[in-house]
């Protein structure tokens, strides 16, 4: 009997790097109707050291093997984003369902290249911009048109790392890896959680600088983007003295802000009133959105992420960082 008519997703996972360990790979497991059959890794020896770590009971170091396997019928691509096309398409033209992490991919012509795979295929894909589905983000989104902060006007991002941070994965600070540095890897689910709430922006203006100090990559980053009569103004700063993020949305009654990077309460402060909500994040942060994953692949429900939407961050990052 096939999984698909005993209604359930059985996944191979593509790369088990860290973002696998607690945020994505216990929530593929554990999440209703859905299985992790196959992990595979180009280390032999990490594939099989996870599949044991994680009960998974196959695990193999090749991708062929992986993607021909017949009991798999979804693919999530946890691999840098310099792949995430190639075994996007591969993934599909083999038949299978496809997850792949973010962002999308490092062009928006690789993005067309899968939505050309997409309607090619009549697979489904999902991009892991998975904050979408947390509950604090989701309370944050209901608190900008609910009327609570009156008419948004503005959105404030503020996000600076101290000079000497470095993120534990070499590739995320190499451009033909990652797409760029912190802020491709960072900033991309709040260019996302933009797009999600008011919509694919009108235009998009930014200034930037690169460092030596970060292998050539954003040192600073501001930019403005135009959605309707609301309008978003980051700065983004890599060589700071000290950590600080926030995402504040101003109102003509009122703000909302919250953390985007670390858990944190929403703040709803109308005058003098301030209000604090705590809706704390669950133990595997994708499981809010997998389980709509989940339900896209075997109830056709709303993409929780779509192909189109995947590519929207691109297109900003490309007007960002004044790419093709």
């Amino acid at each position: 009997m096939s999984l698909e008519k005993i209604n359930q997703v059985c996944w191979g996972i593509l790369g088990c790097g860290d973002v696998t360990e607690v945020k994505s790979g216990p929530a593929l497991r554990i999440t209703d109707r859905s299985y992790v059959a196959m992990v595979m890794r180009r280390n032999s020896i990490k594939a099989e050291d996870y599949a044991l770590r994680h009960n998974v009971p196959d695990w193999t170091d090749s991708i062929d093997i992986l993607l021909q396997n017949p009991v798999l019928n979804a693919i999530y691509i946890a691999t840098p984003p310099s792949t995430h096309a190639e075994y996007a398409i591969k993934a599909m033209e083999a038949g299978k369902n496809v997850l792949v992490e973010k962002p999308m991919a490092l062009s928006t012509s690789e993005c067309d290249a899968m939505r050309e795979a997409v309607e090619r295929t009549g697979k489904k894909l999902c991009v892991a911009y998975y904050r979408r589905a947390l509950p604090r983000f989701e309370k944050l989104k209901e608190c900008v048109f609910s009327g609570a902060i009156g008419t948004p006007n503005f959105v404030e991002i503020r996000h600076l790392l101290p000079s000497a941070s470095k993120p534990p994965q070499n590739w995320k600070l190499n451009p033909s890896i990652g797409g760029g540095g912190y802020f491709w890897d960072m900033q991309t689910h709040t260019l996302d959680w933009l797009n999600y709430v008011f919509g694919a922006p009108q235009s998009v203006q930014s200034a930037t600088e690169t460092s030596l100090d970060l292998n050539g990559t954003e040192k600073l980053v501001s930019f403005i983007a135009k959605y309707g009569t609301t309008s978003a103004i980051g700065l983004c700063c890599y060589a700071s003295d000290r950590n600080e993020e926030r995402v504040t949305v101003h109102g003509t009654e009122g703000s909302v802000s919250m953390s985007f990077f670390s858990p944190s309460p929403v703040v709803l402060q109308r005058g003098e009133k301030v209000e604090e909500i705590s809706l704390p994040d669950p133990a595997h942060v994708h499981q809010p959105f997998i389980e709509r994953v989940v339900a896209h692949f075997l109830d056709n429900e709303e993409n929780p992420c779509s192909v189109g939407e995947g590519r929207h961050v691109n297109f900003m990052l490309n007007s960002i960082f004044d790419r093709q």
